[in-house]
């Protein structure tokens, strides 16, 4: 490929496609990384779009945790206590006996560490809230055979710029 100036380039530096670079050149699109390289030609680009949207799915199971953990620590006392006294009422000396009072004291010992796992779902939940309420900004192009996607985490006002960019010089070069 003959050496040309670029005319913009966008890096990704988080997300799936860390590492990877968008460069626009007069007449070609080049899209590489390590291993790999792809170049399409403008006039091949049929159409550019660029959203941003929020990832609604993330925020829901992010409320569900949530919920959870608040479920978890309303139920980890009551059902301590009731393991808990119901073990010191089995009565001593029989073998089922005994059996019956291990196991109503490990399910006290479960309960007891419910706050634990109620603290694990909340911090999952908000992280995945987090996550969901920042959403990704996606380049889509869409060429004859197929589309390529490119995103970026959160709302990416240079992708946006760079996509306008991109898609000026297409409309150009499919006159």
């Amino acid at each position: 490929m003959p050496s040309e100036p670029p005319i913009a380039s966008f890096d990704f530096l988080a997300g799936p496609q860390r590492g990877t670079r968008l460069t626009l050149y007069a007449a070609r699109l080049l899209y590489q990384g390590s291993g790999h390289l792809e170049s399409l030609t403008l006039g091949a680009i049929a159409a550019v779009r660029v959203a941003y949207a929020r990832d609604t799915r993330k925020i829901g199971w992010g409320a569900a945790l949530m919920i959870l953990a608040l479920v978890l620590l309303a139920l980890f006392r009551p059902l301590a206590a009731l393991a808990g006294g119901a073990a010191a009422e089995v009565a001593e000396g029989q073998a089922v006996a005994v059996l019956l009072r291990a196991t109503l004291r490990i399910l006290e010992a479960i309960a007891n560490l419910m706050p634990l796992a109620a603290g694990g779902c909340l911090a999952g939940g908000v992280a995945l809230i987090v996550f969901g309420w920042l959403g990704y900004t996606t380049l889509v192009l869409t060429l004859p055979a197929a589309e390529r996607a490119y995103a970026v985490r959160g709302h990416n006002q240079l992708l946006i710029d760079f996509a306008d960019l991109l898609a000026e010089r297409a409309a150009q070069r499919g006159r």
